[in-house]
C-alpha cells in the first residue's frame, strides 16, 4: 500500500500555525497523547508531531500576525510549482511559497476562491 507521502493527492501532513507553540504542544500532547520532535528550520523552530514514532503533522509560529491560529492540511502533488500555476487561473492565491523545505520536498499555500486554505506539496524522493 502506497503511502499518503508519494500518492498524489492524499492528504498526508497535518499543520497547525499558531501564535503560541508551547501551549499548543501542551494542550494535543494532553488530548491526544501526541510527542513532539523539535527540529531547526529555515524560518525558526518546528515542533514534528509523533503519534506512537510516526510523523503526521507539525506545529509552527504563526509568521502573519492578524492571521488567527488554525490547521492547514497538505496534499501530495507530483509539481508543486504546476499546481500553484493552475490554482491562480482557477481563481486561487497563492499565500506563501513555491518554496523549497530543506531534505523534505517543496510546497505552497493556496487559498481557494471561496477563502479556504490548504497547502500542496512535493516530497523529494527517498
Amino acid at each position: 500500500m502506497d503511502s499518503a507521502f508519494n500518492t498524489a493527492g492524499a492528504l498526508g501532513w497535518h499543520e497547525l500555525t499558531t501564535h503560541d507553540t508551547e501551549e499548543a504542544m501542551r494542550f494535543y500532547g494532553e488530548v491526544f497523547g501526541w510527542q513532539f520532535r523539535t527540529v531547526k528550520m529555515p524560518h525558526g523552530q518546528y515542533h514534528l508531531i509523533e503519534n506512537h514514532g510516526v510523523g503526521i503533522g507539525g506545529i509552527t509560529d504563526n509568521l502573519i500576525p492578524a492571521l488567527p491560529s488554525h490547521w492547514t492540511g497538505y496534499v501530495t502533488v507530483a509539481d508543486v510549482d504546476l499546481v500553484a500555476i493552475n490554482a491562480k487561473k482557477l481563481g486561487g492565491d497563492i499565500l506563501f511559497g513555491p518554496e523549497d523545505i530543506p531534505k523534505v520536498g517543496r510546497f505552497c499555500w493556496i487559498k481557494d476562491p471561496q477563502g479556504a486554505i490548504i497547502a500542496a506539496i512535493s516530497y523529494l524522493s527517498a
